[in-house]
């Protein structure tokens, strides 16, 4: 029982006993205690009356608290609902990226395959180049990498490597070159002039005039076959390469052979 019902009890059986008794009977101790009870009753309503104050207070911190924390909610909320979507579109670009990469992955090793299909083409092809042009590729060709070095050698050097030589392949395809130097045709070592028409085919004559013949290539190199009966006109075509003679039709015999 609060306080405030026992008070109110007591001032109650006070009051009620106090009826019954003749009015002859109320005496000093009774209106000391009618005293005291209202003593009482007056302390009593001020404590409930600060207690309803105090209520006030915190009812009123209690409800900024639940603003405040609701507004936190709010926000938490957005962070989250932001970082998940921000999750969703980093997984997203990240699946994307691993596409791609893989795509990368087979790409490169589809490059890897063909340039280890040129490289090893052109080593082959390089055995029947004249010298000539051998000399124009030197560079190139030592840089193709051995068994040993393809795994330490990028595969963009290596690309630029066969492009380059590719490029002066294309380059003397397309022209008629002439080379001089020593050549060994029947057994027997002579300085010739030769002209070489491409990769395709090739004549050549010695310093008389005298000594000529062709030659084609082969999985070896180039073989040559001497044919005197042509030496008129490979010196004449000579000539004609050299302008010091008009130009003019040749009959001479070609067999086009793609080693």
């Amino acid at each position: 029982m609060s306080i405030f019902h026992r008070t109110f009890f007591k001032l109650r059986t006070i009051v009620f006993g106090s009826s019954l008794l003749a009015p002859c009977l109320l005496t000093a101790d009774i209106v000391k205690d009618t005293q005291h009870v209202l003593s009482e009753w007056i302390s009593l309503e001020k404590q409930v009356s600060e207690e309803k104050n105090e209520w006030i207070e915190q009812k009123e911190v209690l409800e900024n608290s639940i603003e405040f924390m609701e507004t936190e909610i709010s926000s938490l909320k957005e962070i989250i609902k932001t970082a998940e979507e921000t999750s969703s579109v980093g997984e997203k670009k990240r699946v994307e990226l691993e596409e791609k990469k893989g795509a990368l992955d087979e790409a490169s090793e589809d490059m890897n395959a063909a340039v280890e299909r040129y490289e090893e083409r052109i080593k082959e092809l390089s055995l029947s180049w004249p010298a000539s042009f051998l000399d124009t590729v030197e560079t190139f060709l030592k840089r193709i990498p051995g068994e040993d070095q393809k795994a330490n050698t990028p595969i963009t050097i290596r690309l630029q490597n066969v492009v380059a030589i590719l490029s002066q392949f294309d380059k003397f395809q397309s022209v008629v070159t002439k080379e001089t130097g020593v050549q060994d045709v029947d057994g027997e070592s002579r300085e010739v002039t030769t002209l070489y028409f491409g990769f395709a085919y090739a004549y050549f004559i010695d310093g008389s005039g005298e000594y000529a013949g062709f030659g084609k290539p082969s999985d070896d190199g180039w073989e040559w076959t001497a044919d005197l009966a042509m030496a008129e006109d490979v010196a004449q075509l000579v000539a004609i390469y050299d302008r010091t003679i008009d130009a003019k039709f040749l009959g001479l015999p070609a067999q086009i052979v793609t080693p």
